[in-house]
C-alpha cells in the first residue's frame, strides 16, 4: 500500500542512479532494502550495498534478500556521519527518504564524497518540504493506510514527513558547504526532487 504511493517515485530514481551499469553501488538508509533489491536486480552485473542506523531494518533487509533470492545485494548496519568504507570505494550512492533523519546532513554529505569515486555521483533524493497543499493532497490519495483516517494522513505527511524535510535548494547549500560543486536538481515523480551530486 504504501510502496505503491511511492513506486514510480522509486523506479525513477533507480533508473537514473543505474544509468551505465556501475561496479559498485552504496543505499544509505536502505530501511528494509526495497530501494537496494530493486537496484540490484535492475543491475545484475553491479554490486549493491545497502545499509541502514538501525539494526531491525537491516535484518528485515536481509530477510527480503533471502525471500527474493538477490544475489548482488548486502546489507549490513552502518551510520551515515561516518561509513564504514575506505575512501573511493562506490561508483554511485544512493540515499532516498533518509537524509531529514541524519542529525548533521552536510557531515553525510561529506560522507558520501569521501566514498566516492572520482567523477562518481549521488543521488539524494528526499520529501520536498516547498509541495504545494495541492500536490500533497494529491500524494495523500494513494498513501493511504487503512487505520489512519484521511484528514490525520495529510496531517502527518504536511507536519512531520515534508515539513521535517528540505526543499531542493535548501538541500544544494548543504550540499555545497559538503564539498559538490557539480550539483543538478532533476524532477522525479511526486511532491519530491532528485539531487545529482558528482564528485
Amino acid at each position: 500500500m504504501i510502496f505503491k504511493a511511492v513506486a514510480n517515485y522509486f523506479d525513477a530514481v533507480i533508473s537514473l542512479a543505474g544509468k551505465g551499469a556501475p561496479a559498485r553501488i552504496l543505499d544509505v538508509g536502505a530501511g528494509g532494502g526495497v530501494v537496494s533489491l530493486r537496484l540490484a536486480k535492475a543491475n545484475p552485473d553491479a554490486a549493491v550495498v545497502g545499509i541502514d542506523y538501525a539494526l531491525r531494518q537491516v535484518r528485515a533487509a536481509n530477510w527480503l534478500k533471502k525471500k527474493e533470492q538477490v544475489l548482488n545485494c548486502t546489507f549490513q548496519q552502518g551510520n551515515a556521519m561516518a561509513l564504514p568504507f575506505s575512501e573511493a570505494s562506490f561508483d554511485r550512492v544512493v540515499s532516498i527518504n533518509s537524509i531529514k533523519h541524519w542529525p548533521d546532513p552536510a557531515q553525510g554529505l561529506s560522507e558520501i564524497r569521501r566514498v566516492l569515486r572520482p567523477r562518481g555521483q549521488a543521488f539524494i533524493s528526499e520529501a520536498d518540504r516547498s509541495a504545494s497543499p495541492e500536490e500533497l493532497l494529491a500524494f495523500s490519495e494513494n498513501y493511504r493506510a487503512w487505520y489512519i483516517w484521511g484528514a490525520l494522513m495529510r496531517w502527518i505527511l504536511r507536519n512531520v514527513v515534508f515539513g521535517k524535510s528540505y526543499n531542493a535548494l535548501e538541500l544544494k547549500t548543504i550540499a555545497g558547504r559538503a564539498g559538490f560543486s557539480d550539483t543538478v536538481i532533476q524532477a522525479v515523480p511526486g511532491p519530491f526532487f532528485l539531487l545529482v551530486l558528482t564528485k
